[in-house]
C-alpha cells in the first residue's frame, strides 16, 4: 500500500549563491527532502511559471543549513536558510510518490514567507533537457496570491528567516560565531556538517 500524506510535512526554501543565483525547494516525504533549483526564485502571482530543475533528494539535516560550501564541493557558494514552514498535499495528491511519478503535485504551503496553494508540474516530454527533469512551480488563485498588488516577495523579503543576515553577511561572517537564531526552536539550532 503506497504511503499517503494526511498531515503536513518539513518544508524549506534555500537562496543559493552558486554559480549563479536560485532558490532550492525542498518538500520533506518518506526520510528525504524532495528538492527543486528554481533559477528566478518562486513568484506569488497567479499563473506565473517558475522553471524548477529537479535535483537528487537530499537529507533531512541540510534543511536547516546556513552558511558557506567551500569551492570544490558539491553545492559551493553561499546557502541562506531563506523560507521555514510546513507542506501538504492537497487531497487528490495524498499519494505523493504516485503524484511525482505522474507529474502533477499540488500542495499547500504554511512558510514564513509563501502561504497558499502551490502546483509542481512536470513539463512534456518534448520540453525536457536531456540531463534533466525541469518542472514548473506556480501559485494557484487564493487569498495568498499578488495578483493585481504591487510588489515580489523576493525582493521585500530578501534576507534568511533564521539570521536576519543577506548573502553577502552570511558570506562575511561564517568563520565567526553565529548570533544567536530569532526562533528560540530548536530547527535552527542545529549544526551540521556539509560534507557529502
Amino acid at each position: 500500500m503506497p504511503d499517503t500524506a494526511t498531515h503536513f510535512q518539513q518544508y524549506g526554501m534555500k537562496k543559493h549563491d552558486a554559480r549563479r543565483l536560485h532558490y532550492d525547494l525542498r518538500l520533506g516525504w518518506n526520510g528525504v527532502l524532495k528538492s527543486w533549483a528554481i533559477p528566478l526564485g518562486p513568484s506569488e502571482r497567479t499563473g506565473e511559471r517558475r522553471e524548477a530543475i529537479q535535483v537528487e533528494d537530499h537529507r533531512r539535516e541540510y534543511l536547516s543549513f546556513e552558511g558557506v560550501i567551500a569551492k570544490g564541493k558539491y553545492g559551493a557558494g553561499t546557502i541562506m536558510f531563506w523560507d521555514i514552514g510546513m507542506w501538504r498535499p492537497l487531497s487528490e495528491c495524498a499519494d505523493v510518490d504516485a503524484s511525482l511519478r505522474n507529474g502533477y503535485l499540488r500542495f499547500t504551503l504554511r512558510g514564513e514567507k509563501l502561504k497558499g496553494i502551490w502546483i509542481l508540474k512536470r513539463r512534456p516530454d518534448k520540453l525536457q533537457n536531456e540531463e534533466k527533469t525541469i518542472w514548473d512551480l506556480v501559485k494557484e488563485p487564493d487569498s495568498f496570491a499578488r495578483n493585481g498588488h504591487p510588489g515580489d516577495i523576493l525582493e521585500e523579503a530578501p534576507n534568511s528567516v533564521s539570521s536576519g543576515r543577506s548573502l553577502e553577511e552570511i558570506y562575511r561572517h561564517w568563520d565567526k560565531p553565529p548570533r544567536k537564531p530569532k526562533s528560540d526552536g530548536t530547527l535552527f539550532d542545529m549544526q551540521i556538517s556539509v560534507a557529502r
